[in-house]
């Protein structure tokens, strides 16, 4: 039995800013290779910068370490 490949992000829907005492101001909603659609992360847009051409062909895993990548490169900086 093979393992199905993780999802990617083949369109970005919208980005939507969040309610104050959310987990970030700003999020990505996506559609996943898979039909679904949902929420592709969140994060502070005043303290990384994402855009659709950072989520286009990307799993949730890879969103995860860009999101984890940013935002060490800004406490490092």
């Amino acid at each position: 039995m093979t393992a199905q490949p993780a999802p990617i992000v083949t369109e970005v829907l919208r980005f939507e800013d969040l309610p104050l005492g959310s987990h970030g101001t700003r999020r990505a909603v996506v559609r996943w290779s898979d039909a679904t659609e949902g929420e592709a992360f969140a994060w502070y847009a005043d303290e990384i910068l994402i855009c659709e051409g950072d989520l286009i062909g990307k799993t949730a895993a890879q969103l995860r370490s860009l999101h984890l990548r940013r935002d060490r490169d800004r406490l490092s900086s």
